[in-house]
């Protein structure tokens, strides 16, 4: 008995810890990226298909995130296309809302 409390406590520890790790990274503001550093992070991250994490605004300033692959819109080279690890929800971002570009691990 006293084997599956020490396992049920540790799942529930698990489980806590990545709740609070996940809404700690959603709350926190991040600051604006140079562009220069911008577009180098987003043409590393296309060339070798890399997972990111984007920060951006709307056209009110409001502040979303983003996670998934990028690519450069074909019609137009100042718009991406953020497509979810499963090919799903797609974004199309403008280079000007972006504000910070960071690695994303897949989610196990």
């Amino acid at each position: 008995m006293a084997l599956r409390k020490t396992t049920l406590q540790q799942t529930i520890q698990a489980i806590q810890e990545k709740f609070n790790s996940t809404f700690l990274d959603e709350n926190i503001s991040y600051q604006q990226m140079p562009a220069f550093q911008l577009n180098f992070f987003i043409t590393q991250a296309i060339q070798k298909h890399k997972l990111i994490k984007l920060c951006f605004t709307d056209h009110n300033e409001n502040k979303f995130s983003a996670t998934g692959f990028i690519n450069q819109n074909k019609s137009n080279k100042d718009a991406y296309i953020i497509t979810d690890i499963y090919g799903g929800i797609t974004h199309l971002i403008m280079f000007t809302q972006i504000k910070n570009v960071k690695a994303a691990r897949i989610p196990k």
